[in-house]
């Protein structure tokens, strides 16, 4: 008789449960190879709870605990922020003793239950995989630069291999001394199931929504997804509107579409209404309703002046969303979400006139957006979830002694 083979357990350990991340859980869970255990730190975002940037009250529109094994450490209900100093679980290093791991994966290490994660592991031999987002796109303080430079080599050589979101993560990962060969592909996961239900349906959703929203079907719908806050640029839409509308004249109607909520909203709204733009506030839409937003629109903008990676631009490319993004944004490059002049069109962050520029590029050539749409497809397809988990996968395998 055959020996059954035996799994390799993977522990992760992270500070809460993260929507965006819980669709790489339950795909690794279903893998034979390895029998997964995540570890949260805190119930922050598992109920409801107020948004400072949003301003609003938020409760997930999905299932955050379900197909996969977990566990909260035993802090995990006193804890109510997040933050260095505010997560932090002594019961950390007890409760992957008590689980036995062949390796773990840290999702960051600026929080003090990471570091003991970290520590533990190191002491007890067990390689440790980092997943993080961080990139070298936006400018850092001076002071704070400079001890990244000093610590972030000593403390990455902790760690055993690294799981990459895309380029411009992989590049700070190399900057800060992680060798080539320890650097894994793992493309953000999104929620497949939902953007593909949105992709077939999308002419049946753009008639809904648009006639919910009050939007003609020829209007051309300038899509942005996030917290009106500052650092979104969310102004630098509004705009781009108005000087690619005075270029555009009768050739385009543009219409600003913002989802999301923030500080910056009545300020934004009166911007609109002075200058005569013509725009819509939808406030937050859940994760429920925000793929047949994507279906609805005709273009993603993504303004920022700092972003780590841009997870919109991710889900967007799953329903043929061309891409206008600025130029500090995590997700650009030749293989990631926005790729320059093929689903994308990158411009300067913090010019709207380049921005304007963009915006009729796309709105006035009907073959270029086709084109560009047909190339998110192609680039959502690249990044589907089963290279994500081929990726985590290889680093596991690369990673722990059989």
């Amino acid at each position: 008789m055959n020996n059954p083979v035996k799994k390799i357990r993977v522990a992760i350990v992270i500070s809460h449960p993260i929507q965006h991340f819980v669709h790489l859980y339950k795909a690794l869970a279903n893998q034979e190879s390895i029998q997964l255990k995540v570890f949260f730190a805190s119930k922050i975002g598992l109920n409801s709870y107020f948004d400072k940037d949003m301003a609003v009250e938020i409760k997930w529109a999905t299932d955050l605990l379900g197909g996969y094994e977990y566990e909260f450490l035993s802090e995990a209900e006193t804890i109510k922020e997040s933050g260095f100093l505010k997560i932090n679980n002594p019961s950390v290093t007890s409760a992957l003793k008590s689980f036995a791991p062949h390796v773990v994966q840290l999702h960051g290490y600026a929080q003090l239950t990471l570091l003991r994660a970290l520590l533990w592991c190191n002491l007890k031999r067990v390689p440790v995989l980092l997943w993080s987002d961080s990139s070298l796109l936006f400018r850092r303080p001076a002071l704070k630069q400079f001890l990244k430079d000093m610590v972030l080599p000593v403390l990455l050589n902790r760690f055993s291999g690294v799981l990459a979101t895309g380029e411009n993560n992989a590049a700070y990962y190399l900057k800060y001394g992680i060798k080539p060969n320890a650097i894994f592909r793992c493309p953000f996961t999104v929620d497949e199931s939902r953007l593909n239900e949105a992709k077939v349906n999308k002419l049946k959703l753009r008639e809904q929504y648009r006639t919910n929203y009050k939007i003609s079907n020829h209007e051309v719908v300038l899509l942005f997804v996030g917290k009106l806050a500052p650092w979104k640029r969310p102004q630098d839409l509004l705009l781009a509107v108005r000087a690619a509308q005075e270029k555009l004249g009768m050739t385009a109607k543009l219409v600003a579409f913002f989802a999301g909520n923030g500080v910056m909203k009545a300020e934004l709204e009166a911007i609109a209404s002075t200058k005569g733009i013509r725009a819509v506030f939808a406030g937050f839409i859940n994760v429920d309703v925000l793929p047949s937003i994507y279906a609805m629109a005709d273009i993603l903008i993504f303004p920022s002046e700092k972003e780590p990676y841009g997870l919109s631009a991710r889900e967007a490319v799953c329903v043929g969303m061309p891409l206008i993004v600025s130029d500090q944004i995590g997700c650009i490059g030749a293989t990631d979400a926005a790729r320059p002049d093929f689903n994308a069109l990158v411009y300067p962050s913090l010019d709207a006139s380049s921005l304007a520029t963009k915006i009729v590029a796309l709105a006035s050539r009907p073959e270029l957006f086709t084109k560009m749409s047909q190339a998110s497809l192609v680039v959502a397809s690249d990044m589907a979830e089963c290279k994500s988990v081929a990726g985590f996968l290889s680093a596991v395998n690369s990673v722990v002694k059989h």
